[in-house]
């Protein structure tokens, strides 16, 4: 499975519906799957929280936590890139050697529920270039 279907079957069967995107390092689109009955909006979000996890070379979620921790930073963020993030959960950077080749996010499904989905999708990616490797 891909980075951005690997949890499509399990939302599915628990009658969730997410999208997934997958952006390159410098912000570009490399993948993007709506799952049928899924808010239009949700694509656009979950680009959002792929982009925040770019800019920030960490989670989405991460840089939520500015908004108490350094709020100029996080209003900075959000004034430089405006339209471009989404700052909540469920945005991952996705790394090769430490390098960030770029970033995935998850939207659509409860809170909380988004970063495991972008979680397991990290996973599956993980372990496809560990087994194109061999």
């Amino acid at each position: 499975a891909s980075s951005s279907t690997a949890q499509w079957p399990n939302a599915r069967d628990s009658k969730m519906r997410m999208s997934v995107v997958v952006l390159d390092d410098g912000g570009h689109l490399i993948s993007a799957d709506r799952m049928d009955g899924t808010s239009f909006n949700s694509e656009h979000q979950a680009k959002g929280k792929a982009f925040t996890s770019i800019i920030s070379r960490q989670p989405s979620a991460a840089v939520a936590e500015l908004m108490t921790t350094a709020p100029n930073r996080f209003y900075g963020i959000m004034n430089m890139w405006p339209g471009q993030v989404y700052i909540v959960s469920g945005g991952l950077p996705l790394t090769v050697n430490n390098r960030l080749v770029g970033a995935v996010g998850v939207s659509g499904l409860p809170s909380g529920v988004d970063e495991k989905a972008a979680q397991a999708g990290v996973a599956a990616w993980q372990k496809y270039r560990e087994d194109q490797s061999k």
